[in-house]
């Protein structure tokens, strides 16, 4: 007696998924990294959100629009623009319309803020011990931003992050 085709079919394809569901286990086992990694990547993670890593890095939605707004006000002023009575989107066409006009001058009021921010960088990093000597803004930044949470680290009594590494400091002579 002959069986039909499709029963033939339906028995492979259910020892075929069994064979699969079996050596799953397996796969998944052999995927598993060691506790020690996981214990890292967990810190990792944990330090990414604790000091602002991402979504916003701490900073509520109404302070960078205020930060934005203050900007705005600025570049006004700088290109002789009245902010009375404007709302922001306002302000924003006019500010376009002047940086499309005399983009030599946007570019002078850019470099200003530039410098001004590199100041607050370099204020920052003296009252923190950092050298600032030859540092770029965002070399800067890290640098602060590092110090910072190391700071914040110790005094919650826990280990310092590894990144930053500390200033050479000049040895004292023997007999000096």
């Amino acid at each position: 007696m002959k069986t039909p085709s499709w029963r033939k079919q339906i028995a492979a394809l259910g020892t075929a998924a069994a064979l699969l569901l079996t050596a799953m286990p397996v796969y998944a086992q052999a995927a598993t990294p060691p506790s020690e990694q996981l214990q890292a990547q967990h810190e990792q993670e944990r330090d990414h959100w604790r000091f602002g890593g991402g979504h916003g890095h701490g900073h509520k939605h109404g302070e960078r629009e205020a930060r934005k707004l203050e900007f705005m006000k600025e570049a006004a002023q700088y290109f002789g623009i009245s902010t009375e009575g404007k709302t922001a989107e306002q302000l924003k066409k006019e500010l376009k319309a002047a940086k499309d006009a005399n983009p030599a001058k946007w570019d002078k009021f850019i470099a200003a803020k530039k410098a001004q921010r590199l100041a607050r960088l370099q204020d920052t990093a003296k009252r923190l011990g950092i050298s600032t000597e030859g540092k770029t803004a965002k070399q800067l930044h890290d640098e602060i931003r590092e110090a910072c949470k190391n700071r914040m680290i110790k005094e919650k009594g826990g280990k310092p992050s590894a990144d930053l590494k500390p200033e050479a400091k000049p040895e004292a002579k023997p007999g000096a």
